[in-house]
């Protein structure tokens, strides 16, 4: 790809890919019973999914008409976490729409409520043997009755049963420093018991010709100042 003239996203040493991560967290299914899974967990993340279940919290999946709950977490969760993903609501309803149209369930939303209250949401998408954990987004209160760990645990024994070889969390930043704010992230998938793996990650290259060069260049200065 360098010998081509592409270069990837974010450079070699940092995780600035905006759609594919170069880094990734994958739990492996295949051979594997839900009881393997459960081991799997660790200490704290099977604690946490106890602790959500005495406290009465309910999974289910919901509609499209969850959609705007799902989103209304999502703001709260961007705005406590610090980052922002640039999607609309209309993104998410239309990728429902269109995904569930192709094949009814490859789109999925999980709801965990607690008091009759829905606490996190989660997106799930099944495509052939790899099923995906797209999005989460929680509140900002009631955190102790671990709504996230329920969510993850059954997205993950549904994605054993439909026979998937592999539970994708998707992106895990590249640093190790416990320190560093989006450890968290890394810390947190850890405790699933799979596996980072690096991909190839993200790369772009302009196209040729003046007018797609200087698009390019206005691009990356927008992308910058985002």
């Amino acid at each position: 790809l360098r010998a081509r003239g592409w270069r990837r996203c974010g450079g070699d040493s940092e995780d600035g890919a905006d759609a594919q991560p170069r880094h990734v967290f994958q739990v492996p299914l295949a051979g594997r019973s839900a009881d393997d899974l459960w081991t799997g967990l660790n200490q704290e993340w099977r604690r946490n999914v106890r602790k959500a279940r005495k406290a009465g919290v309910e999974i289910t999946v919901g509609s499209a008409a969850d959609l705007p709950e799902f989103y209304r977490l999502l703001r709260i969760t961007e705005e406590r976490d610090g980052f922002r993903l640039g999607r609309s609501l209309a993104y998410y309803e239309r990728q429902y729409a269109v995904l569930n149209a192709e094949e009814p369930g490859r789109m999925k939303l999980y709801l965990a409520r607690h008091g009759g209250e829905v606490l996190a949401a989660h997106t799930m998408v099944t495509v052939g043997g790899r099923v995906w954990y797209q999005t989460g987004a929680s509140a900002d209160h009631r955190r102790e009755v671990r709504p996230s760990n329920a969510l993850q645990w059954r997205m993950l024994l549904d994605a054993h049963a439909l026979g998937a070889a592999v539970y994708d969390l998707r992106g895990v930043p590249s640093t190790l420093d416990p320190d560093d704010r989006a450890h968290g992230l890394l810390r947190w998938k850890l405790g699933t018991g799979g596996r980072v793996v690096e991909t190839l990650g993200e790369w772009e290259t302009p196209m040729r010709g003046t007018t797609n060069q200087a698009l390019y260049r206005a691009f990356q200065a927008y992308l910058a100042r985002r």
